[in-house]
């Protein structure tokens, strides 16, 4: 039975849907071309990067208002996607693995995700390639998209290099690249919007630079020597880390033809091994780049640009080798910290503008609706905060601290040791680290996982760790959290642990 103050956000709600659609016709509704990317850290031209042959996203950039201090909530591809896709933190979606979803009964089963809310606002939604991680929720949420019978959620199965290898570049003159395909289907896509005059939320999701990197031959050539590729400059993990902040993560099949050393968490690879998979992962990266060129002059040729939002982001970081780390699933900056910008050709005073506001991917799905012009949503439990404000004035400020975490079930994961957390029921996790990045600091605790009420048991630490960010202004990927400085602060430590604490609201 509906209570009466439920029955009254109903018909708030169904008044503002009126109000809307009288309002705003369909000429009038702002579209949006939704890009996530996978395993793309800020890797890019556009963030300094010069290393990287990324043309096509660099002119978006110059167009757009680019954040250059944004950050995933748990840097994992389920998790992360099942956090931006409804506006909501793991601790949430109870989705810190990849067993879980939003859309079980007992978490989210009737929450409205980003796509499904322009839906329900009359817009004709649609998905292409990797928006939510494979079967989470399962067939992707069939509620987040319009017309599945005539146009189905397509997602292309990532394929794998040869033998398992690392990476391979292949001729490019085929079909049998799922990126190649997923562009296809969304331009024919927007050919139809265009035809009839939809507002659309078109999403694509590309697979790389995701393991392995494959990618067509041609991108070679952008990285003609790989004796010029720099590696990192710190190849250990920070001094003072304890060691539950460091994933042994490196799947051996994929390493099977390098013929290296040994690998532990104080053993690096050696300096021609890390040029051949830096290049790699840039050639997948430019591969994905060429491909973001062909979706925005889609855009440009059919008249579309100018109503479009273009939201272009990463669903997590990766590490290229620093601290000794060749992975994802860290609370480090470079594990969570994601390229992320807008092109809002109707806000002139964002085109073109930087800022080092601290953002998170929970924001997306509230910037998004009010960017559009959309009626504000009244879900429930909505943790994400709107971007907007800063579209007009990018000095602006939204948050004093940004939020990431990650599971742990061994509380010493190097390569010998393998955290199985990814395939662990989520009662059955034993440690989460929650981190948290203000102006300055990155601070971060791991504690006991109470598994029967999913909460932290703040009382029960395995490790603390404290890094500073003081005059980082992002561009050196290297210059920091390097060292643990957490037992030379202890007053900076209690009092961020008290922010920490508040913050994750438990």
């Amino acid at each position: 039975m509906k209570t009466r103050s439920t029955m009254r956000l109903h018909l708030l709600v169904c008044f503002e849907l009126a109000l809307f659609a009288a309002g705003q016709t369909a000429d009038q509704k702002k579209n949006v071309l939704f890009i996530v990317v996978d395993d793309l850290r800020p890797s890019l031209g556009a963030y300094g990067q010069k290393c990287v042959h990324t043309p096509n996203i660099d002119k978006l950039a110059k167009e757009s208002l680019v954040f250059d201090r944004a950050y995933c909530q748990q840097a994992l591809c389920g998790p992360s996607r099942n956090s931006f896709m409804t506006g909501r933190r793991p601790d949430t979606t109870k989705s810190w693995n990849f067993i879980d979803h939003f859309r079980e009964p007992s978490v989210g089963l009737n929450w409205t995700s980003l796509p499904q809310y322009f839906k329900n606002h009359g817009y004709f939604s649609s998905g292409v390639g990797k928006l939510y991680h494979p079967s989470l929720p399962p067939q992707n949420d069939p509620p987040s998209w319009s017309n599945l019978d005539q146009f189905p959620y397509v997602f292309s199965k990532p394929q794998t290099c040869p033998n398992e290898t690392i990476w391979c570049a292949l001729p490019s003159n085929g079909t049998y690249f799922a990126d190649v395909n997923s562009t296809a289907v969304v331009r024919e896509r927007l050919e139809y919007v265009a035809k009839t005059k939809q507002p659309f939320f078109l999403g694509i999701g590309f697979l790389k630079p995701h393991l392995s990197w494959r990618f067509p031959e041609e991108f070679l050539k952008n990285y003609p020597n790989v004796d010029e590729i720099i590696p990192a400059k710190h190849r250990l993990p920070p001094d003072g880390m304890p060691p539950i902040a460091w994933h042994g993560c490196l799947p051996e099949n994929h390493y099977s033809d390098l013929h290296y050393p040994p690998f532990n968490r104080t053993t690096p690879f050696p300096i021609d091994v890390q040029q051949m998979m830096r290049r790699a992962y840039y050639a997948a990266t430019s591969y994905v780049d060429s491909l973001v060129g062909e979706l925005l002059e889609s855009l440009d040729s059919l008249g579309l640009a100018d109503d479009t939002i273009v939201s272009f982001h990463g669903d997590h970081g990766w590490q290229l080798g620093e601290h000794n780390e060749w992975c994802k699933m860290t609370n480090f900056e470079l594990g969570t910290r994601v390229p992320l910008m807008f092109r809002v050709p109707w806000k002139k005073a964002s085109m073109g503008k930087r800022t080092m506001a601290l953002v998170e991917l929970v924001d997306l799905y509230p910037t998004l609706i009010e960017l559009a012009g959309l009626p504000p949503a009244r879900e429930e439990n909505l943790e994400g905060k709107s971007l907007a404000a800063l579209f007009d004035d990018v000095s602006r400020s939204v948050k004093n601290a940004s939020l990431s975490q990650y599971p742990r079930c061994n509380p010493d994961p190097d390569v010998s040791k393998k955290d199985s957390c990814k395939q662990t029921n989520r009662a059955e996790i034993r440690y989460m680290g929650y981190s948290m990045r203000t102006d300055r600091y990155r601070y971060t605790e791991w504690v006991k996982w109470n598994g029967t009420d999913l909460k932290p048991e703040w009382n029960d630490q395995i490790g603390v760790e404290l890094y500073d960010h003081q005059n980082d202004d992002e561009a050196d990927f290297d210059a920091f959290e390097n060292e643990n400085i957490a037992s030379k602060n202890p007053d900076v430590v209690k009092e961020l642990s008290r922010k920490l604490h508040e913050l994750v609201g438990s």
